[in-house]
């Protein structure tokens, strides 16, 4: 991939302080930021498109402007499982510019989104030239490890409506009510399960009283958060095994 002049359209104020406000760029000196806010380019992509896939070469850095994107890994059968769900302000796969080595996961839009793209080798001279730069970068390291052993340990210790329980009080949301803002068949992707084991696991819930699930699952209303937070830490209220 190769990388031209930047965007005209796309102000350089605008992509100056989006790069200063990443955590993997907010350590590095103005004057490095700026020159890196010259090189960045612009790019859209609509729900579903992948800024890359496993295996892909790392040669791009991207910051998040707007959006989400979801890191995904695959099973040979097909299955997916949702890593991490990146916010605007973070730095999708920026993992991989350490070691150069080829693409983990799969970088999937969950919605409409707009990144900043710059060369990897760019950013990767300004972080070894930049000490503290490398130790936010450790810091963000570290912050992966521990999301990741939280997914484990819910994978191996959480049963489905469990895990389901968790995602569902982690929503944001000042009521009981809480839009999901994914299909159901992204929110099994997110659990790692078949569309169908979501289903009934959401049957489940709304059968004991837990939960109702409106607008045809876009919305779930949250009717016993106690009981939800029992199962969210492995405290089985009498739920059948899934």
């Amino acid at each position: 991939m190769s990388f031209g002049p930047a965007d005209p359209a796309f102000a350089e104020d605008p992509r100056v302080a989006m790069l200063a406000a990443c955590p993997l760029f907010s350590a590095l000196p103005q004057d490095v930021v700026r020159d890196l806010a010259g090189v960045a380019r612009r790019r859209r992509y609509e729900a579903g498109q992948a800024l890359f896939r496993s295996g892909d070469p790392s040669d791009s850095a991207f910051v998040l402007c707007s959006g989400h994107v979801q890191a995904r890994v695959s099973s040979s059968e097909g299955r997916e499982l949702v890593l991490h769900v990146s916010v605007p302000g973070e730095a999708p796969g920026y993992l991989d510019l350490i070691d150069r080595a080829p693409r983990s996961v799969d970088a999937v839009a969950q919605d409409d989104v707009e990144v900043l793209a710059l060369p990897a080798g760019a950013v990767r001279r300004a972080l070894i030239e930049h000490p503290r730069a490398l130790m936010e970068l450790s810091t963000g390291l570290a912050g992966i490890i521990r999301e990741l052993d939280g997914l484990t340990r819910d994978l191996v210790f959480l049963d489905l409506p469990g895990r389901l329980a968790k995602l569902l009080l982690a929503r944001p949301g000042a009521g009981p009510r809480v839009e999901l803002g994914v299909t159901q068949a992204e929110l099994a992707v997110q659990l790692g399960v078949a569309r169908q084991s979501l289903n009934r696991a959401l049957g489940q819930l709304q059968e004991q009283g837990l939960i109702r699930v409106e607008n045809s699952g876009a919305a779930v209303e949250l009717l016993d958060r106690m009981a939800l937070r029992r199962l969210a830490v492995g405290r089985r209220r009498s739920l059948s095994q899934m």
